[in-house]
């Protein structure tokens, strides 16, 4: 195959700085995996913002790349083959036709449609709302109140539309979460007690949860993230650890559930994602919310190398498509 440029993009601008993703040494080193690995399949991996995109030449002025076991800024242009979006989800609407415009002149993964309708939690609940724990939409404290008042848990799920690693995210008593200062509009969930962790898997009295990933809707690998002491937050950002999972040890629940999440989702040809469970004491899967954009940091930490090839090759394979 003859050499494929590949660009994750993002917005902003980091060019000022030593080295991109400065801040986020996990999601950096996942990335360093990847260029260096690309480039042994053929595949030259480039991270750049979307302001630096030429629409009309179809190149990106400059951008950044990890070679040699550094980062260095490349001042020449790039022609990319794929755009693979790493933009926030909350620019999903404010760029969706600029992102549909490019998408008509180099292919983006995800497609700006699949980002644009369920990326926010509200769609995701309007579309898969049937696996997930009751849900509600709350533009103000009114509204946040009335929905307290329909949920049957004491304790409540509080979260922004767009976002992920945990923050912005409220859990506990609804009296407690009313005091709070919210900024909306927001995302009101009922409170599953999840005390058991992943089924068959987690160890006992372990707050736990199961994200199962997937390229063009085909199961690459899962994770357990299990929450610190103390705490109910799965996010690894908010202080978890993880741990992979095997297949084998997936519940069957949670496996039927995701097949049936996929029926719905496969009328996009192509799409990474993952989709995050947690159990009941008494076993049953819920769906708390999926991602779009689902990060490499975790599987670089506690991944294989088999399955951090895995992940890759399924990737690449989108070149070919």
């Amino acid at each position: 195959m003859k050499m494929k440029n590949v660009v994750v993009v993002y917005f902003g601008s980091d060019w000022g700085r030593v080295i991109p993703l400065q801040n986020a040494v996990s999601t950096r080193e996942s990335f360093e995996y990847w260029h260096e690995e690309g480039l042994k399949k053929k595949v030259a991996m480039y991270r750049a913002s979307i302001n630096w995109y030429d629409y009309k030449k179809n190149i990106f002025q400059k951008s950044w790349a990890y070679r040699n076991k550094k980062w260095i800024k490349i001042k020449t242009p790039i022609k990319p083959n794929l755009i693979f979006d790493k933009i926030m989800g909350k620019r999903d609407y404010s760029m969706f036709d600029f992102k549909i415009k490019l998408s008509k002149k180099v292919k983006i993964f995800n497609h700006p449609l699949f980002r644009t309708m369920v990326d926010n939690k509200l769609a995701q609940y309007l579309i898969l709302g049937d696996f997930m724990p009751e849900s509600f939409l709350a533009t103000n404290q009114k509204e946040l109140e009335n929905s307290f008042r329909k949920l049957t848990s004491s304790k409540a799920v509080v979260k922004p539309l767009y976002g992920s690693g945990g923050f912005g995210i409220l859990i506990g008593e609804k009296k407690k979460i009313k005091n709070k200062k919210i900024d909306y509009p927001v995302f009101v969930q009922e409170f599953i007690k999840s005390e058991k962790g992943v089924p068959g898997f987690s160890k006992k009295d372990e707050v736990a949860d199961l994200r199962m990933i997937f390229m063009n809707h085909k199961f690459i690998y899962a994770l357990s993230r299990i929450a610190r002491k103390g705490s109910l937050f799965t996010n690894f950002h908010q202080g978890a650890t993880a741990i992979l999972v095997p297949e084998k040890k997936i519940p069957t629940s949670a496996k039927k559930m995701a097949g049936e999440i996929i029926k719905k989702l496969n009328i996009f040809p192509e799409a990474n994602y993952s989709l995050d469970f947690i159990f009941t004491n008494k076993g049953k899967p819920v769906l708390v919310e999926m991602n779009t954009t689902p990060g490499f940091d975790l599987l670089h930490i506690v991944g294989t190398k088999k399955i951090k090839e895995k992940n890759l090759n399924a990737f690449i394979g989108i070149l070919k498509q």
